[in-house]
């Protein structure tokens, strides 16, 4: 059976490197892995292949892969793989950021709880001082509120739980288990949920259609020392507003990994803005993302083998 694998990306953690392959090949010795790096060699290596490990796959190439059984992308987004029209082909999408992108928001929570923005900012002036820290918060007994309670809400919550925060999700539908969360709400109770929270965590996907959810009355009614985090959709958070909510102490922190324009422009206020830290829509990147993959394709990889 024959995998054809076309990883490559301006990421070095998102490209394919000769030590994954070895290994890969090493767990699935019956297996031939070939390895493309251009759309050119992928489309013929493509025309007998099993199966395509691959960031996006175009609709289009389906005719040309017979035997192809499966395409799978690392990536989270439905739409980096188009469907096949007649169904021949099963698109698997990876489920493990969570592992990567939970960390993240830990990193990003106790960025501010812990003040390390003062002492980044206290380095740079070259002062030594103490007092400062008097304002830092134990997160234990906090609420955490996380908008978008999917796959990577859960990992998030699971992490959280263990620095003993309450943990409130929210769910279009919320008549699931809430576990590991305290408790799950429907949507429609965002607005009474809000007032309530220290932690603001949105972790929604592409597909929810809810640009703006945090807007100007959503971030009036936060408390005056809650904190936002969006590493979800960036058209949820209405950055206007959420910068004129910063600057009237609406609320006292944000933290951001997307944004509604991205790359973020050079122009935009966000850049300078003390009360707001952001990463480049890199929460998910880590030098494990394709290994943490790899290890969630096992099981397919082995049934192609058999």
């Amino acid at each position: 059976m024959k995998v054809v694998v076309w990883l490559e990306n301006e990421i070095r953690a998102f490209s394919v490197q000769a030590e994954q392959l070895a290994r890969l090949r090493q767990r699935h010795p019956s297996l031939t892995f070939c390895v493309a790096r251009d759309e050119q060699a992928f489309l013929k290596e493509l025309a007998d292949a099993d199966a395509a490990l691959i960031w996006r796959f175009s609709a289009a190439w389906y005719g040309a892969a017979p035997k192809l059984r499966f395409v799978a992308t690392p990536a989270a987004g439905r739409e980096k793989l188009e469907p096949d029209a007649e169904r021949r082909v099963r698109a698997l999408h990876g489920h493990f950021h969570g592992q990567i992108m939970a960390e993240s928001l830990l990193a990003m929570v106790l960025f501010f709880s812990r003040r390390l923005d003062l002492a980044v900012e206290a380095r740079r002036a070259g002062r030594y001082e103490r007092e400062a820290y008097s304002t830092t918060r134990r997160l234990a007994g906090q609420t955490a509120l996380i908008i978008g309670y999917g796959p990577l809400g859960r990992s998030c919550a699971k992490l959280l739980k263990a620095f003993g925060l309450r943990v409130v999700g929210v769910k279009r539908n919320a008549d699931v288990d809430p576990a590991p969360a305290d408790a799950v709400f429907p949507s429609e109770r965002l607005p009474e949920l809000l007032p309530e929270a220290d932690l603001v965590i949105l972790t929604l996907p592409g597909d929810t259609g809810a640009r703006h959810l945090i807007g100007e009355r959503e971030l009036a009614s936060l408390r005056s020392s809650a904190s936002l985090y969006n590493l979800g959709r960036g058209n949820a958070v209405d950055e206007a507003a959420l910068l004129r909510a910063l600057r009237a102490g609406q609320l006292a922190h944000a933290f951001l990994d997307v944004f509604e324009r991205e790359p973020l422009p050079l122009d935009s206020p966000l850049w300078s803005e003390p009360k707001l830290a952001f990463l480049p829509h890199a929460s998910a990147i880590s030098a494990e993302y394709l290994d943490l993959w790899f290890e969630e394709l096992a099981g397919e990889l082995d049934a192609l083998a058999r």
